[in-house]
């Protein structure tokens, strides 16, 4: 549904050419990839709450919707802030992993795992990441965004395209 065609993401490595031997390639970003204060939509196959922590885990075909923000994965953890209390519990983390795609009007991105830090404003993408901003792509292995300055890091094996016209 919202996983990139397979034949796009073929033809997009086939242009890339591989970075030259660096750490990372430094990325910009909006604020599209914060996950704000307003509500979240979640559906999936499965629910399952630990009654202990208080976490809550999405199984099966999981999709999450916030704004215009969309995260399609196998599974999804939200993990809540210490001394929230019932009907004000505030998500301190998400953890979706399994075939993470993510969709804003402004980017895309697809990793085997995604892990955002709301107290610390933070994204890490691992596994095959892949982002797709306008016409240009980038890929490696780790993904790390500070959500607050826009920032963000590429590293691993980088590969990119970028148009010029």
């Amino acid at each position: 549904m919202l996983r990139l065609v397979p034949g796009l993401i073929l033809a997009l490595f086939a242009l890339a050419a591989p970075a030259l031997a660096q750490e990372g390639v430094p990325i910009s970003f909006g604020q599209s990839l914060r996950l704000d204060g307003s509500a979240l939509e979640v559906t999936a196959d499965t629910l399952q709450v630990d009654q202990t922590t208080g976490a809550s885990e999405f199984s099966g075909n999981v999709l999450a919707v916030q704004g215009e923000m969309r995260i399609a994965a196998d599974a999804l953890r939200l993990e809540y802030a210490p001394g929230t209390t019932e009907g004000s519990q505030r998500i301190s983390r998400l953890i979706a992993s399994g075939g993470v795609t993510m969709v804003t009007p402004a980017e895309a991105m697809e990793a085997e795992q995604a892990v955002w830090s709301l107290d610390s404003q933070t994204l890490e993408m691992t596994g095959n990441v892949m982002l797709l901003q306008g016409q240009n792509m980038l890929s490696g292995q780790r993904f790390v965004a500070d959500l607050r300055s826009g920032a963000g890091r590429m590293v691993g094996r980088v590969r990119t395209t970028i148009r010029t016209d």
